[in-house]
């Protein structure tokens, strides 16, 4: 195992307070399991659910640990090293085919809302071809995703979820205001995020070449929006631990307040601007 990523220390955004620990936090990884035996997750507390079928619909129930891919333990090995005192809460929505239902998304976002989360991290999403249209049962989809996405901002659950990882797609429940959506920037300090508001996402985070967990016990470098949007559930955990009464929109603006301290200080630091790639 290597060490740490070395990073800038944090920017301190005038206004923003923050708890870096995530203490007290419930973040939900809404993904593929998460192995809590990985090194990366050492220290950690960390609860198991999962979609599972229940006659015609679905239902969320606890389950054992476990993640068959890889994914979700990366993006919680990301979320940890950030916000260490963070309660982690896998929601495993991909089945043992590696493949995630529309309606079992829907059941594990609904749960997320139940549960009132701090934060939810959604490093998944459904793509759709920018120029191709849609088809009935999709508008039906989207119009699910969007009801439950407003129940969240409604209830103060944060709900970050990743954007599109090529343009030529359009990529929900990223792309909707009512949370926080994400897009990937080639970033090498973990604490990185930058403010680009877009009709796709409004935040860039980490994304390109992040060093995370992999199974069963190593760590590689991973790329993509997936990976991009862990490091903003940790910062969100962080103002959430502080302020834990914020609504979804002043979580928004403390976090587009870091990102503008972030850029300020690497700017003064490098005598220029904060270089990125935003896909």
């Amino acid at each position: 195992m290597s060490a740490s990523v070395p990073s800038i220390p944090p920017p301190a955004a005038e206004g923003v307070h923050m708890d870096r620990s995530g203490r007290g936090v419930r973040v939900a990884i809404v993904d593929s399991g998460v192995d809590p035996h990985h090194p990366w997750l050492d220290g950690a507390r960390v609860s198991h659910f999962g979609v599972e079928r229940q006659g015609e619909g679905f239902a969320i129930k606890p389950v054992e640990p476990g993640d068959q891919s890889g994914h979700g333990t990366a993006c919680a090995g990301i979320i940890h090293r950030m916000a260490p005192e963070a309660d982690l809460v896998s929601v495993r929505a991909f089945g043992p085919d590696g493949k995630c239902s529309r309606d079992g998304l829907l059941a594990a976002l609904r749960f997320c809302v139940r549960e009132r989360f701090g934060v939810v991290n959604l490093s998944l999403g459904i793509d759709f071809p920018r120029g191709a249209p849609l088809r009935p049962n999709d508008y039906k989809s989207i119009v699910e995703l969007y009801e439950v996405a407003d129940a969240a901002h409604t209830a103060h659950v944060v709900l970050v979820a990743s954007g599109p990882n090529a343009a030529s797609y359009r990529t929900y429940p990223g792309k909707f205001k009512s949370l926080i959506g994400v897009g990937r920037g080639a970033f090498t300090d973990p604490e990185a995020l930058k403010s680009e508001i877009t009709l796709d996402y409004e935040i860039l985070a980490p994304g390109n070449d992040v060093l995370g967990p992999a199974l069963p016990v190593g760590e590689r470098h991973w790329t993509g929006t997936s990976f991009a949007a862990p490091h903003v559930s940790a910062h969100v955990a962080r103002v959430r631990a502080a302020r834990p009464n914020l609504s979804v929109d002043a979580v928004k603006t403390a976090l587009h307040e870091i990102a503008a301290a972030w850029e300020k200080m690497t700017s003064e630091k490098s005598g220029g601007t904060a270089d990125h790639v935003a896909l």
